[in-house]
């Protein structure tokens, strides 16, 4: 029997999801289907005070968190009064996210209430900022107005995801392994490209599409020869690295069963006797959390390391390379999708109105919640990856998240990339 085909799942060829700079109000129903779903049925209501990532807001600040973002644009784009209560706009416009090592350093955030509203009154507001939005539609102001259309492309511990199958992680495991290759490394050759393309932020025609200011303007960059592995580095390799080094500090996602709490232990013991038994025991010992419960680390070998940069940058010290720079990122993407059919990077010089000049086509990639879990990447030692290529994972790169050249905000939103005086050096640039 086929599987039934997951109902959360965003469109995955340019002229799908990218048809024109507005999303349509179909874009939008399929937003709010993914969104209503992760935030009221993937979470308990009495976990939404918990804070899975330490220093930043709980849970359920985000649930206010999108309505309120949304709501604020649309409320500068149209000068109209925002949508009551209207003092959600100083709770939820923005989260905290301070720096790890230093918590003092933190960037402007919104102000922290002594009492969160409560779950009913915050759906009952998200339920009239959809109403504003449609409204919006229904008078064609969201294609007429650009500054309005810009407003509306601005505006993201769990349960399963109902109605979506647990699924076969043993089964999919198995084929990964038998499908795996050695990661290969390829030489990337010198090349000149541009990053960024143009968005003056003008209500001006044409219908062209918009930019993050982390997305302009155009630079250009030469970026020397270089060799990079075809792919990322997997579950299964940094376990090995954990073990080589005596190291205990597992990733956040890992989690470290008690005694007898695997149940599989004893089988993947067995199904191990190919590589050291120090490995073997360790993974036995370990699992990965996922939406529907931490399953056996056996069961993720193949797929994506995701850790933080500290520990992806220790690993690739040991392994003799480094962490690709941002510019080593955009030169590995500019080959791989030049030899896929992509246009040139210098026509990026120009704003666009054809979608294909600028997005590209993700059919077979694990994005937009095709699925919620990763997908394995080792079968893809033989080949360079490209845009979408990490199995559901970002990759990091070893370049801050500094202005670049000809940075400057957006008027719309002038907080985006981090503080107002320019954006945050204190984060390594995190690539999709």
């Amino acid at each position: 029997m086929a599987p039934r085909p997951n109902p959360y799942a965003f469109p995955l060829k340019v002229e799908e999801y990218a048809a024109r700079p507005v999303p349509s109000l179909e874009e939008w129903r399929t937003m709010w289907k993914a969104w209503d779903l992760v935030t009221t049925k993937m979470i308990p209501a009495d976990a939404l005070m918990e804070q899975p990532i330490p220093l930043r807001n709980p849970l359920k600040f985000y649930v206010g968190h999108i309505p309120t973002f949304e709501d604020i644009h649309l409320t500068r784009a149209t000068g109209r009064p925002p949508t009551e209560p209207a003092y959600y706009a100083q709770i939820f416009e923005r989260g905290i996210d301070p720096d790890v090592d230093d918590p003092t350093q933190c960037h402007d955030h919104s102000e922290l209430p002594t009492v969160w509203p409560s779950l009913s009154e915050m759906l009952d507001y998200r339920g009239k900022v959809k109403l504003r939005i449609k409204s919006l539609y229904e008078s064609g102001e969201a294609y007429e107005d650009r500054c309005i259309g810009r407003a509306l492309w601005v505006g993201p511990r769990q349960l399963p995801p109902p109605g979506i199958p647990r699924p076969d992680f043993a089964g999919m495991a198995e084929k990964a392994a038998a499908e795996r290759v050695e990661n290969q490394w390829f030489v990337i050759p010198e090349q000149e490209f541009t990053i960024g393309y143009e968005d003056p932020e003008s209500d001006g025609g044409p219908d062209r599409f918009f930019a993050w200011d982390n997305e302009r303007e155009p630079y250009d960059v030469a970026v020397p020869s270089f060799e990079a592995q075809a792919r990322p580095i997997s579950v299964g390799e940094y376990a090995k690295y954990l073990v080589d080094t005596g190291s205990d500090k597992i990733p956040a996602l890992w989690i470290k069963f008690e005694r007898n709490m695997n149940p599989d232990a004893a089988s993947e013991a067995r199904d191990h006797n190919n590589v050291p038994s120090a490995l073997d025991a360790f993974i036995s010992q370990h699992g990965m959390r996922t939406v529907w419960g931490p399953i056996p680390l056996s069961q993720a070998l193949d797929w994506a390391a995701t850790a933080s940069y500290k520990e992806l940058a220790a690993y690739a010290r040991w392994a003799g390379a480094h962490i690709p720079t941002m510019n080593e990122v955009r030169s590995i993407h500019e080959y791989v999708e030049r030899q896929r059919g992509a246009p040139e990077s210098s026509i990026n010089k120009t704003f666009h109105t054809d979608p294909n000049a600028i997005f590209v086509d993700l059919t077979g990639t694990n994005v937009g919640l095709q699925n919620f879990h990763p997908m394995p990447v080792t079968q893809n030692g033989g080949r360079l990856c490209g845009l979408g290529d990490f199995g559901g994972a970002w990759e990091w790169s070893h370049t801050l998240f500094t202005p670049h050249p000809g940075f400057r905000p957006m008027s719309i939103y002038p907080g985006y990339s981090g503080k107002r005086d320019g954006v945050s050096p204190a984060n390594n640039t995190l690539e999709d």
